[in-house]
């Protein structure tokens, strides 16, 4: 009798983990400026994230955690992303929400291939408030003045046409 709820959440789990991603079609919501927070980047240093997304650049903010099945799939197409803007004013910028240390957050990236991201850790889930944070994985994008311009909860592949057709519009309306 005992097998029978684990055979039931392993076949739960692997049909959640094989999840097709989510088919987005972004579109600009009304702009809401981003909290300020104090996160880390890597190193230990404290960051105002509100300072890291207030750039002048259009940020892709991707909140996730080493132990987030969903992310793991995600954190690809977000590598992909980030490659397609190289240098053309959007960056993909990912905050770890986990307990875990620098070592197991770089061990993470570097197993699917997004070691290129850029890291800041929040071990005490601190944004999980002023960001509505409330599960994994979730993603923003932030335009060049720091506001919040779409919000997404759940997989999804980011390298779309697009996603890729959306960030070039905030680059237009930007210059």
């Amino acid at each position: 009798m005992r097998q029978m709820p684990a055979l039931a959440t392993a076949i739960f789990l692997a049909t959640a983990v094989a999840q097709e991603a989510s088919a987005i079609e972004p579109e600009a919501g009304p702009p809401v400026a981003v909290a300020s927070v104090t996160v880390q980047d890597l190193d230990g240093v404290e960051v105002d994230l509100k300072d890291a997304l207030t750039t002048g650049e259009i940020v892709v903010l991707n909140f996730w955690a080493t132990w987030c099945a969903p992310c793991k799939q995600e954190m690809p197409t977000l590598a992909a992303l980030d490659e397609i803007f190289e240098g053309r004013g959007v960056r993909v910028l990912t905050l770890a929400m986990d307990r875990a240390g620098p070592a197991a957050l770089r061990a993470f990236m570097a197993e699917v291939g997004a070691e290129r991201l850029a890291i800041l850790h929040d071990p005490r889930m601190a944004v999980s408030g002023p960001y509505a944070v409330r599960g994994l994985p979730i993603t923003i994008v932030v335009d060049g003045s720091g506001n919040e311009v779409f919000r997404h909860a759940g997989f999804a592949d980011w390298s779309t046409p697009a996603v890729v057709r959306f960030l070039e519009g905030l680059l237009e309306q930007a210059a």
